[in-house]
């Protein structure tokens, strides 16, 4: 049997929603963001429940998660810009400049996830259940990364220098979303 998104992963895309906002978002927007997050969990919900949905909404699901991702990526890029611009070391610029190189290549992945994923669990109307649970999965797992990683670096742009663990930690992190989108490549290019 599959999940149940309206109890796990509903509350997953709303706090992924809610987490993405605390930057200063205003409340209003935020609203709607949470019941836009709730519509998506409502539909993943009904496939995995009566195994139908069509193309167009699923690709509709996409464009939320991608956004997302694409939003909080975009403000980790300007935190490890400034950072690499802030400081003297020339080594350290060298490492901000292969973490940036690292993460555009990411946020351009993020951007290809709008027009690839969860369309592609759909063939005739049905719905490949446990494949979607997959992908859900995965997403959800990128999706609490890129959190931590914009959690991670805004704490790193409020300090005056960075250590060197610091930066490794950083291309860890960005090692394991890398690792995660490539998950999830592999479970869009399954076929049904």
């Amino acid at each position: 049997m599959g999940k149940t998104i309206l109890n796990n992963d509903s509350i997953i895309l709303i706090e992924m929603t809610s987490k993405f906002n605390e930057d200063g978002k205003s409340a209003g927007k935020t609203e709607d963001q949470i019941r836009e997050a709730k519509i998506f969990a409502s539909r993943l919900q009904r496939a995995i429940s009566t195994g139908h949905t069509t193309q167009s909404k699923m690709r509709e699901v996409n464009k939320f998660i991608s956004h997302r991702l694409i939003t909080k990526t975009a403000s980790i890029l300007q935190n490890i810009d400034n950072l690499a611009k802030e400081t003297r070391s020339i080594t350290i610029k060298e490492d901000f400049n292969r973490i940036y190189i690292k993460l555009l290549s990411i946020f351009n992945e993020f951007k290809l996830m709008e027009s690839k994923g969860y369309e592609t669990m759909v063939r005739s109307g049905k719905v490949d259940v446990d494949r979607l649970n997959d992908l859900i999965d995965v997403d959800t797992e990128l999706s609490n990364m890129v959190v931590l990683l914009y959690e991670f670096v805004e704490r790193l742009s409020l300090k005056k220098s960075t250590k060197v663990n610091e930066r490794k930690e950083i291309l860890h992190m960005l090692d394991d979303v890398i690792l995660a989108l490539k998950r999830r490549n592999e479970i869009i290019k399954t076929k049904i």
